[in-house]
């Protein structure tokens, strides 16, 4: 909410005026010992995230919201037979992906729409990844608190799968899948509801055999059952990226090319 979300930041805003305190009193007590000034900005270690927390007026523990994080997972299992609690998603709830529940916005203060829960449930019971891939190991990992929006847990994925059941109506292929490290993260209201999922950002395209793709759009490309469209299809650069890299290798033939490059 925009409540919580001022809080993270007004706790944010403080410790760095505190940290940039305790830096410049440092350097003018000690020309020895002056510490290192960063090009880019402070580098935070696990002291500085935990006291980050500690100064949040969130009231469900990193701890605890990191467990209720993982329950969420596991709740989900019950999907697709109905037994599900669907009290664990707020009313207000959205889901968003790569490519996924509506535009980025281009303006300030526009927001993603995403799915709301009763398109999201609907969506995930129209298929079942589980009966083509019965097998398939997510692999769940990293689960931590973000200390500057501290109602959020993000947490990786590192995708392993067997296509050994029917998908989109295909027969099975046998094909072992490995998908591309994944990021993912539950926002969460003060009642403990999920108020917003994201899913399937991946982190490095140049791993596993699903064409960099992660989410569904990888299982289904990398099993030959792509979706006809772009997104969900490995990138390949737009006709606009690769005249520029031309005009980039044409500017080298140039008279004094080389030279400008040196």
């Amino acid at each position: 909410s925009v409540g919580q979300e001022g809080g993270a930041r007004c706790s944010l805003s403080s410790f760095v005026a505190t940290r940039t305190a305790a830096l410049t009193a440092a350097t003018s007590t000690s020309e020895t010992e002056s510490p290192e000034i960063l090009p880019g900005g402070m580098i935070f270690d696990e002291a500085d995230e935990a006291e980050l927390l500690a100064k949040s007026t969130f009231p469900i523990a990193p701890e605890d919201l990191i467990k209720k994080c993982k329950s969420v997972i596991v709740a989900q299992a019950g999907i697709q037979d109905g037994t599900i609690d669907e009290s664990i998603y707020a009313d207000d709830f959205k889901f968003v992906a790569p490519f996924i529940g509506g535009p980025t916005p281009r303006e300030d203060g526009g927001q993603v729409e995403g799915l709301d829960k009763k398109a999201y449930l609907s969506a995930l019971r129209s298929f079942d990844l589980l009966q083509a891939f019965p097998d398939m190991d997510n692999r769940y990992h990293r689960f931590y608190v973000d200390p500057f929006e501290p109602n959020r847990v993000w947490f990786q994925t590192r995708c392993i799968a067997t296509h050994t059941g029917e998908l989109m109506g295909g027969s099975p292929t046998g094909k072992s899948l490995e998908l591309p490290p994944q990021s993912f993260s539950m926002v969460f209201n003060e009642q403990g509801q999920v108020t917003k999922f994201d899913v399937g950002y991946v982190i490095d395209r140049t791993v596993g055999n699903t064409g960099g793709l992660g989410g569904a759009f990888g299982f289904f490309w990398a099993t030959g059952n792509a979706l006809p469209f772009p997104e969900c299809e490995p990138f390949q650069p737009s006709l606009q990226l690769q005249f520029l890299g031309l005009l980039g290798k044409l500017q080298k033939l140039l008279p004094g090319g080389e030279e400008k490059e040196e």
